[in-house]
């Protein structure tokens, strides 16, 4: 099996820290539409508008990856949501270099733990897996789907949508720290340091008097397994499956075009 490419579930953790309580997104191959800021965007909200605790003000801590972090498009879509009050105020922090190591890392080496002693075949026991890592429920699983294509996250085209009405905060990678407000609808604040007094205002908004929408962007569907794929997972992997879920992760491909894509395992029309 070491050579060999098994069915991929992506985790991505959001960690707040106050209850202590984690929430683990995991994301089964055929739900992952992209690994950059529109799935991080399309998880916080989900956190929010799920997991939230009624908060006004929130302060955010992320590490330094400039394609699913430290980008244009999550400054825009914090502004989106302090523009239209479902926070008051948002703090967007991210970690200095060599100090790379906080909450959601305690939470991932648990889960680590737990998953080197487990025999998983399917998405339920990855799931399990989660939730047994700590006997004070620190870790929670949220599937975003299932292998049949059944979708629990939706996923929305927040660059898409927020690109007609922003525009990039020049020199981004410079700042440390951003902060949004409610009362200043589009501006963001950003420093180098927590301490700095060095400042720098940006209106984010090309149009101060044209707002987004506080409507919901379209919604992306999950991207399937193509044929090939399908064929691999079937003539290589389902045999190191326990029998309960051969069917479940591993069906027979669906008889289709190569340019098609099944939603999760055995579609409509498949033999």
């Amino acid at each position: 099996m070491y050579f060999l490419t098994l069915r991929k579930c992506g985790l991505f953790g959001v960690c707040c820290e106050g209850i202590p309580q984690q929430v683990n997104y995991l994301i089964d191959e055929s739900m992952a539409s992209s690994k950059g800021s529109n799935s991080v965007i399309n998880y916080l909200h989900h956190l929010f508008d799920n997991y939230g605790l009624g908060e006004k003000e929130a302060e955010l801590h992320c590490d330094n990856c400039s394609g699913q972090n430290k980008n244009r498009f999550i400054l825009w879509y914090m502004a989106w949501r302090t523009m239209h009050k479902l926070h008051s105020r948002i703090g967007l922090h991210f970690l200095i270099v060599d100090h790379t190591k906080f909450a959601p890392d305690w939470c991932f080496e648990l889960i680590k733990q737990k998953y080197r002693r487990t025999r998983v075949s399917k998405l339920e026991d990855i799931a399990a897996v989660v939730r047994e890592s700590t006997v004070t429920g620190v870790n929670i699983p949220q599937l975003v789907g299932l292998e049949d294509g059944k979708v629990y996250v939706k996923a929305y085209d927040w660059q898409t949508f927020l690109q007609p009405y922003f525009r990039p905060l020049q020199g981004i990678k410079n700042y440390q720290h951003f902060s949004f407000d409610s009362s200043a609808p589009g501006l963001v604040i950003a420093r180098d340091c927590s301490d700095s007094e060095n400042v720098t205002r940006f209106q984010l908004l090309k149009d101060p008097e044209n707002l987004p929408p506080v409507n919901l962007p379209p919604v992306i569907q999950p991207p399937g397994l193509d044929q090939k794929r399908q064929t691999y997972l079937y003539d290589q992997i389902r045999d190191f499956c326990d029998d309960e879920s051969k069917d479940i992760c591993y069906p027979k491909p669906c008889v289709e075009t190569q340019d098609r894509r099944c939603r999760g395992g055995r579609a409509k029309g498949c033999s």
